[in-house]
């Protein structure tokens, strides 16, 4: 019996899918946290460092913020139909 098989598990490759997957957790977790915030910039609870309401008019928003949002909420959205792509066997 071999360290890297007890049990007939491969645990480096079940590392490997294990470190992978958590990656890509954080990286799609993040991508959304930041459209979110970006949808937000504008907005009237936004605040400065200090505290202070931003000065932006109410309701609007830079369009960098909006196309950026929509970008990373995009991205998010790949993830998920591509990991139900990888998922459904009758999609390949």
């Amino acid at each position: 019996m071999t360290s890297d098989k007890f049990l007939g598990i491969d645990w480096a490759a079940f590392g490997i899918v294990f470190a992978v997957a958590f990656a890509a957790a954080v990286v799609i977790v993040s991508f959304y946290a930041l459209g979110l915030r970006l949808l937000a910039v504008g907005s009237d609870d936004d605040t400065g460092a200090d505290g202070s309401i931003v000065s932006t008019a109410r309701g609007t928003r830079p369009l960098g913020a909006t196309v950026g949002a929509f970008a990373c909420l995009a991205v998010c959205v790949a993830a998920v139909l591509y990991g139900l792509y990888l998922i459904i066997p009758q999609f390949h």
